[in-house]
């Protein structure tokens, strides 16, 4: 047995987990139960917040907390609104042309599916709006003592972490770059998750997001790259599948493994029938390991970049890629669209979040895959799979 490498239980031993490993927080899919199982496993395990509001929020942590065990650790994971919307005012003409676009298609497709149009979607809220959800889930968090909390596209204002702070929090920033990370430091971050361009769901880049290809740096590098020019931990997250991987990047100078992916087909993930399969399938019929579906990072399912399956979805939009701004609110239409097409089981119409490796995934409980991911990475023999081409 090769025991983790000494700065990385180290980091453990300090947050107060067993072993040097990151449930990934994803909304809609980490559930209260798969947060607990993970930690009660030894993992740090987060859930994510999303745009939640204050008293759901409450909710899913106060039911996460009654069934963790004493001693685990468990955070929460919340969505910075100044990198998640922008003005219309301030896009461009091209921008707001292909907004429209967007928005014509997405209703063309929900007629297709569901017989309804598009118009149903939610109204965006104002920037202040936003602001006032995120200030309502640090309330959620202030209330419930939640100790861990991680921002995803970016940083939030002074006052909103400093509220955190004053309360005895540990603060954790993503980072797609060296640059980002240097910025999340000079703000107060305590630790950097560093997301490789293998990593499933939302890219966090904020820094220049409307080039948001140019900080698609794969994890091993961009470990190397951030714990070279910082003087905090760094999280590895992106493509880490099995043990292998999770050694690689711990030696590469990180000093704990963030996995998504690895855990959506667990029993106790909010996967749907429909993604749980398209995972376990490669991706579709009469695919095998050796070739499964690609991924593709795209602005077309949310109007931020993520990567999924390259479904029929993101095909369609693909070109409006270059000409759409990076925001949510930019895509109105995405989420009406992706409960009809989890309600009519049409896969080529969903997004389906995947990681690079996803045809790596196994279909067993959150606790025995701790147990086997740890078994992996301290074996002789374990080997990290490069999967950044799928």
């Amino acid at each position: 047995m090769r025991p983790f490498p000494s700065h990385a239980t180290a980091f453990a031993a300090r947050i107060g987990a067993k072993h040097p490993i990151v449930l990934a927080p994803m909304l809609a899919h980490t559930t209260p139960r798969l947060c607990a199982a993970a930690a009660n496993a030894g993992v740090v395990a987060f859930e994510g917040a999303g745009q939640l509001g204050k008293d759901v929020l409450v909710s899913r942590i106060r039911e996460t907390q009654a069934m963790v065990n004493a001693g685990a650790v468990f955070g929460v994971n919340l969505f910075v609104p100044s990198g998640f919307y922008t003005d219309p005012s301030s896009w461009t003409e091209p921008q707001a042309a292909a907004v429209e676009v967007a928005r014509e298609r997405y209703e063309g497709y929900l007629r297709e599916l569901s017989g309804e149009a598009a118009g149903t979607a939610a109204p965006s809220l104002s920037r202040e709006e936003h602001q006032a959800v995120f200030s309502g889930q640090v309330d959620a968090l202030l209330e419930t003592g939640v100790k861990l909390v991680s921002f995803h596209f970016g940083w939030p204002d002074a006052a909103e972490a400093g509220r955190l702070r004053e309360a005895g929090a540990t603060l954790q920033g993503c980072a797609t770059t060296v640059e980002e990370a240097r910025w999340l430091v000079d703000q107060g971050a305590d630790a950097i998750i560093a997301q490789g361009a293998e990593a499933g769901g939302h890219r966090g880049t904020f820094i220049d997001a409307q080039d948001y290809r140019r900080a698609l740096v794969e994890v091993v590098p961009l470990v190397r790259g951030i714990a070279d020019a910082v003087d905090v931990p760094v999280i590895a997250a992106g493509g880490i599948m099995r043990g292998g991987d999770i050694r690689a990047v711990l030696e590469a100078g990180a000093s704990a493994a963030q996995l998504g992916t690895a855990f959506l087909s667990c029993p106790e993930c909010g996967t749907s029938a429909m993604h749980r399969e398209a995972l376990l399938g490669y991706g579709g019929e009469g695919r095998d390991a050796s070739d499964p579906l690609p991924t593709v990072v795209t602005l077309g399912y949310t109007g931020k970049p993520a990567r999924g399956l390259q479904t029929d979805r993101a095909l369609r939009m693909a070109d409006l890629e270059g000409a759409l701004p990076n925001c949510f609110n930019g895509m109105l239409a995405g989420r009406t669209l992706q409960a009809a097409a989890l309600k009519q089981g049409r896969k080529d119409a969903a997004y389906l979040w995947a990681g690079s490796g996803y045809a790596r995934s196994r279909a067993i409980p959150a606790a025995a895959l701790v147990e086997t991911l740890v078994a992996e990475a301290q074996s002789s023999q374990c080997t990290r799979v490069s999967n950044i081409s799928q």
